[in-house]
């Protein structure tokens, strides 16, 4: 039971350490946010910082002090014993080491040193009894236990539970070695009076075994004391709720979430300015949708909506163009893009000097990255066209097509449509043969409406044939 003990103690102290790294995983409770204005307006103020005093750092200071000098005399205390091994004689018996010193000393031990009395070994007065209970702790290496509960009582010096915890250890470990003299030399009473004739002496040294530590009562009984096997038995079973109470006590909780992502789609037509925006959303009222955009250096960011500043969101890509295709309750209507004109200019718009650089701008420059930049006349490469929008203000854009590539070029000066072969006046809507009104045409529903032609004669002059579903 005193080995199972020894591991017992010391395997506590490795759990201690272990237990906060293990994770529970927990269900996620949802939690439903409202949005609340906010209250915080943007403006310069200036703010003088207040130097305070930080007690975390004096306190810190404090603890570092006292350990270093616990460490200091445990260092000490070492270097005192390694002196005594190379300055006495030593001797090589059953697996130990005697080290013959002068001083009027009970025999101890350290690793497998055993220091005893010169004078009483030459005069064979140590008694068997003594140097067996020496010899145990040399072998089962007691000593290892003690530095271990050392060390980390100086780290841990403010926790008291290390002082009852080195106490423990040391007496668990003359149990053993009081153990192993009862069980080889069959003697008791013999045992005990020796103990109690040597508990005067003194022991200088801190860090060793000695033979009359806590020579107590307790002690004493200990060794006429006969337990059952099966009470033994079930004192090591009971250890093991209370390890695994201790660990789901201790343990890390961490909450688990599942989340579906859906993703959102638009598409745009060729002459508007695209947008990729990617979607991930939980629930129907999207309270925590995610969205997707490159910034100026073609880097990919993702954020909640809910993290986006009121400037994002002002810059967020806007709707597909009407010409894009429409989707009403599931049904697709084919409606085909305007046809190709013989004028090359389609958009004209300004591009604001931001910083921050607008989204839609750097998005489309991003996503047509493959097409030719002219700024007044002058071609561009990319990188030239990026730093440009961020540099320069007041600029112009007007996007062309050319052998399906397109053509953006930035002025610095205002220009004006090219309008020639552009006659809106002349356009001519039917709907179901019968020509009717422009007026008309968009009071008609787009659920109402099956197809849509769109043709030019020659001349110059449009016409749209709408079909609806009647």
């Amino acid at each position: 039971m005193h080995q199972f003990n020894r591991f017992y103690l010391l395997g506590s102290v490795l759990f201690s350490f272990i237990a906060p790294f293990y994770k529970i995983y927990i269900e996620t409770i949802p939690n439903t946010l409202k949005a609340v204005p906010s209250l915080i307006t943007d403006s310069n103020l200036d703010v003088n910082p207040v130097k305070e005093i930080s007690y975390t750092q004096y306190l810190f200071l404090g603890y570092t002090i006292v350990a270093i000098i616990l460490l200091i005399r445990f260092t000490k205390n070492l270097f005192n014993i390694f002196l005594k091994i190379k300055q006495y004689k030593k001797i090589k018996k059953d697996k130990a080491t005697l080290v013959l010193v002068d001083d009027a000393i009970s025999p101890h031990t350290f690793w497998n040193y055993i220091f005893i009395n010169k004078e009483e070994y030459n005069t064979n007065k140590i008694e068997t009894e003594l140097y067996t209970h020496e010899l145990t702790h040399a072998l089962q290496k007691h000593t290892f236990d003690i530095l271990l509960i050392e060390l980390l009582q100086i780290i841990f010096w403010i926790n008291p539970t290390f002082i009852f915890l080195k106490k423990a250890i040391k007496l668990n470990h003359e149990f053993l070695a009081d153990n192993k003299v009862i069980t080889t030399h069959k003697n008791t009473t013999k045992y005990q009076y020796l103990l109690l004739n040597r508990a005067t002496w003194n022991n200088e040294y801190y860090l060793a075994s000695n033979l009359n530590y806590l020579l107590t009562k307790k002690r004493l009984l200990m060794m006429t004391k006969q337990s059952s096997r099966t009470k033994i038995l079930l004192k090591k079973l009971a250890v093991i709720p209370v390890i695994a109470g201790f660990a789901f006590l201790f343990a890390e909780r961490v909450e688990a979430e599942t989340t579906k992502k859906h993703v959102l789609s638009t598409k745009t037509s060729k002459d508007s300015i695209p947008s990729s925006v990617t979607v991930y959303k939980k629930s129907i009222n999207h309270e925590d949708a995610e969205i997707t955009y490159h910034d100026e250096k073609g880097n990919k960011i993702t954020k909640k909506i809910s993290e986006l500043t009121e400037n994002e969101k002002g810059q967020l890509p806007p709707p597909p163009s009407p010409t894009s295709r429409i989707v009403i309750k599931g049904e697709a209507l084919n409606i085909p893009p305007p046809p190709p004109h013989s004028y090359g200019v389609i958009r004209e718009e300004e591009t604001s000097n931001i910083p921050p650089p607008s989204i839609n701008a750097i998005e489309y420059i991003y996503q047509n990255k493959n097409a030719d930049f002219y700024f007044d006349d002058k071609k561009l490469s990319y990188n030239e066209v990026i730093k440009l929008i961020k540099n320069k203000k007041g600029l112009r854009t007007l996007i062309q097509a050319k052998n399906n590539k397109k053509i953006i070029k930035f002025y610095s000066k205002k220009v004006t449509k090219n309008t020639n072969n552009i006659n809106t006046s002349d356009i001519k809507y039917y709907l179901d043969g019968k020509l009717i009104s422009k007026e008309k045409l968009h009071k008609i529903a787009p659920k109402d409406i099956r197809k849509v032609d769109v043709k030019k004669n020659k001349d110059g002059t449009g016409l749209v044939y709408v079909t609806s579903n009647k």
